[in-house]
């Protein structure tokens, strides 16, 4: 390909401040990061910004050296840790936002592909949300190849092309670890939100290990009730897509070898990107459109907190805004919480109110519903009261 180069020459002439923008979640294109690292420690000014990446964070040297410029507006892991040392940055965005924040703002895009067919297409493969505007923006594209990339279609598709320098990539696609909490009542919940589900209903589950644990249910359980998946899709969902009388709009897909040799030219996926599924007008248009997002706690008056904690960032907004905004404006549309009642180091998740300094996510008149494994909380149309005694219901005892 005529557009090839060795890797170390992948950011050759890439100008000192230049803005830089890298694909997400198992998309991660692992090598270029690692030589971004290399070639910002000779290069003054180097800007990256990321929404969720997974993978070993090959670039962290730099950033902690001071050498690269790190923002995020989806940290994780080894990005969490550096926003707290104030080492990066983080971006408090929406997932309908990322379009118009990167718009005109990429002088970089960093892709992970699978290789192009005959007629110089290639894929993007498990990710969708923000790569086809970001290719429209950025002034240069840098491209891995991954041989073991799942193929796929929609908005994943991006012409050879459109592609600057392309190089070979040795790493392993970037997989989706998934939760490594096993509580219990996990398994009560997952069986509370089930019930709530209305029989045809569109639904959105969040990341995190009570969300997936619905997902996996609606799995085993089949599809008798008409249920389709939209936003993002992880293993446990391959039954419920397999047994759904359509398609499942996707704009990430989070998981491992399994999920990606499933995904490899399937027909029963739509990659879509976040322009169209986190836009709460589309949304609006589902005639059921369930969400149903976990949090890091939440208070007496139904404020949901997920991305930060007492000034401490510990994750992202992600799509929950725009799906329950979507949610809201669906006819028959149903917005949940679901969290245990006690958070993984034993404290209540359910409090009276949130630490001083937190920012709230999700506003109180957002929500409809919030489950725990000791029950269901009805809010909508509900004075601050009586979510006061639903909630404390639900609670476990901690808050009593």
């Amino acid at each position: 390909m005529r557009n090839e180069v060795p890797v170390s020459a992948a950011f050759q002439g890439v100008s000192p401040g230049s803005r830089i923008l890298a694909a997400p979640c198992c998309g991660t294109p692992e090598t270029l990061l690692e030589e971004l690292g290399r070639y910002a420690s000779r290069t003054d000014g180097l800007q990256l910004t990321t929404g969720l990446t997974f993978g070993s964070f090959p670039h962290q040297r730099a950033v902690r050296a001071g050498r690269l410029r790190y923002r995020t507006w989806h940290p994780s892991g080894a990005g969490c840790d550096m926003i707290r040392a104030g080492l990066a940055e983080y971006l408090p965005l929406r997932a309908s936002d990322v379009r118009a924040a990167i718009k005109g703002n990429v002088d970089v895009l960093l892709l992970r592909i699978s290789p192009p067919d005959r007629d110089g297409w290639c894929s993007t493969g498990p990710t969708a949300s923000f790569t086809r505007a970001a290719v429209e923006t950025a002034r240069l594209v840098i491209a891995e190849i991954d041989p073991d990339l799942p193929r796929t279609s929609g908005d994943a598709r991006v012409h050879v092309s459109e592609i600057g320098r392309l190089v070979t990539t040795e790493d392993p696609t970037p997989y989706y670890p998934g939760p490594s909490r096993t509580d219990p009542g996990i398994a009560v919940i997952a069986e509370h939100v089930a019930g709530l589900i209305p029989e045809g209903a569109t639904v959105q589950l969040g990341l995190g290990a009570v969300t997936e644990a619905v997902g996996e249910l609606l799995g085993r359980r089949g599809d008798p009730f008409g249920i389709r998946i939209l936003g993002m899709i992880t293993e446990q969902m391959i039954p419920l897509v397999e047994a759904s009388s359509g398609t499942a709009v996707a704009v990430e897909l989070m998981g491992g070898p399994k999920l990606m040799a499933w995904a490899d030219r399937n027909t029963r996926i739509e990659m879509t990107s976040s322009d169209r599924v986190h836009d709460p007008v589309f949304l609006s248009r589902i005639g059921t459109f369930v969400s149903v997002n976990s949090a890091a706690s939440v208070d007496l008056t139904g404020q949901v907190v997920s991305d930060a904690i007492g000034g401490r960032v510990v994750s992202g907004i992600g799509g929950s805004a725009d799906f329950f905004e979507g949610a809201h404006l669906s006819g028959a549309g149903l917005r949940i919480v679901a969290l245990t009642s006690t958070t993984a180091r034993g404290l209540p998740a359910i409090v009276p109110e949130h630490p001083a300094g937190t920012q709230v996510t999700i506003p109180r008149h957002s929500v409809d519903v919030v489950v725990t494994e000791h029950g269901v909380a009805w809010l909508r149309g509900r004075t601050v009261g009586e979510r006061r005694e639903a909630l404390l219901a639900i609670a476990g005892g901690g808050d009593r």
